[in-house]
């Protein structure tokens, strides 16, 4: 494998910007990646060819112009116009202004480039969209990676991707330390201890463009039912549980903040309550994530181990095709490409 892994991404917002960054800031540096080698492979392999966005005031415009204090070696890369099949509310882009191709533009402009990975980015409550990109990924020869809550994952979906040597990875992607990975890290931890959960809730308030995205009450409630039901499996037992986003505050900016309160019974039947809170940055929250899913795929799809699709979706994902509990999950995912 010395040729780079090839990947496109679709949704020009913040993560897309970090991952762009991430990758000229660890050319001469690990520190702070969670695996700074999978299987030999480091983020010095992976590379962008294609860049996608529907918002005009980005679109035919170069990397250097939406990362303005950051020079990468993709500064010169073209931001090329996406898909659209929702109605997206005025907030989603900048001016207004939609720039979007045809489906057939889309897929002949990735077969054309031919990257090996198509990520999508876009912002949640884009379902119609995702699904979309998903076909085109499927069409054009390319792997598909959805970090957005639109279930592409199924079952129908991954049988299509294996028949041709591909793989389909998703859904709702699980920040390396956000919310989420935090709820059920001390859910397992309570549990491995003895300690028998009761109730919990999480609420999380965000300042970025997708946490204003979810406030939709389809997408909200949509989320809110993938956290709450990922949660659950930590605990061996049924328990009272909600989780999701509650507010936008524009102010926090990338940041979010989670809001715990956990109850628990021990000896005695003794209570154990648990209040905090846990502020952290979406964007670089979710990079380690996706550049090791990404490494780990191209590394089993060398080796035509597409059964492998479910250990890097269980391993990344908050509402994979498979579940397991998130101390398997990391276990599972390292064992298979750590070493």
């Amino acid at each position: 494998m010395t040729d780079k892994i090839k990947i496109a991404i679709v949704g020009m917002g913040n993560v897309a910007s970090t991952l762009l960054k991430g990758l000229e800031f660890y050319k001469n540096s690990t520190e702070g990646l969670w695996h700074p080698k999978l299987g030999g492979l480091s983020l010095n392999d992976i590379t962008i060819v294609a860049v996608y966005d529907i918002d005009s005031s980005k679109v035919g415009k170069k990397i250097r112009q939406n990362i303005k204090d950051y020079k990468t070696d993709f500064s010169d890369l073209l931001i090329q116009p996406g898909i659209l099949e929702d109605t997206v509310s005025s907030h989603i882009v900048q001016n207004g202004q939609i720039k979007s191709v045809i489906y057939d533009e889309f897929v002949n402009s990735l077969k054309k480039i031919k990257p090996e990975f198509l990520i999508n980015l876009i912002s949640s409550g884009m379902e119609k969209s995702s699904e979309k990109y998903a076909k085109a990924a499927l069409e054009a020869g390319c792997s598909f990676f959805n970090a957005t809550s639109a279930k592409t994952a199924t079952e129908q979906a991954r049988k299509e991707f294996h028949s041709k040597g591909l793989m389909v990875l998703g859904d709702d992607l699980m920040s390396q330390f956000g919310g989420t990975a935090f709820h059920r890290g001390m859910i397992e931890f309570m549990t491995i201890r003895g300690i028998k959960i009761q109730k919990a809730y999480q609420l999380d308030v965000g300042g970025n463009q997708d946490t204003k995205n979810t406030m939709a009450e389809e997408t909200r409630e949509r989320k809110r039912q993938i956290k709450t039901e990922s949660i659950a499996i930590e605990a061996p037992q049924p328990f009272m549980s909600t989780a999701g986003t509650t507010e936008y505050a524009e102010q926090l900016g990338d940041s979010r903040v989670s809001y715990y309160w956990m109850e628990a019974k021990g000896f005695l039947n003794s209570i154990v309550e648990m209040d905090l809170s846990l502020r952290t940055n979406d964007s670089t929250n979710g990079c380690n994530v996706i550049l090791d899913s990404i490494r780990a795929a191209k590394i089993a799809l060398s080796k035509n181990d597409l059964a492998k699709a479910d250990v890097i979706s269980s391993y990344a994902f908050k509402n994979p095709p498979k579940k397991r509990h998130i101390r398997e999950c990391i276990k599972a995912f390292e064992d298979a490409f750590l070493n």
